[in-house]
């Protein structure tokens, strides 16, 4: 029961509840991907399982960029890669996880 009430508590923290189930488990499905990934590329989030799509995998992360929890970067050397990095809302919402 303690585990339902803490993920019902997170669940209503802000910016999470602003999130969509899609882009609450595309987020934290880069969370994962980041902690075995110096960084990550926009390409990457096409390889997440379970999106059916490429296209809908990349509205669920432009999405999540409009609602501001990730950013996307031009890379120095290919300004044709552009890598998703974690904002500050993002960091808050994994600060309250740990």
């Amino acid at each position: 029961m303690d585990t339902i009430n803490l993920l019902v508590d997170l669940r209503r923290k802000t910016p999470l509840a602003a999130l969509t189930g899609d882009e609450e488990r595309l987020l934290f499905e880069l969370y994962v991907m980041a902690q075995g990934h110096s960084q990550i590329l926009v390409t990457d989030v096409y390889k997440v399982p379970g999106f059916g799509s490429r296209s809908r995998s990349y509205r669920t992360l432009v999405s999540l960029r409009v609602k501001g929890i990730v950013a996307f970067d031009l890379d120095e050397t290919d300004r044709r890669k552009r890598h998703v990095s974690f904002t500050d809302a993002a960091q808050i919402i994994f600060s309250s996880l740990s």
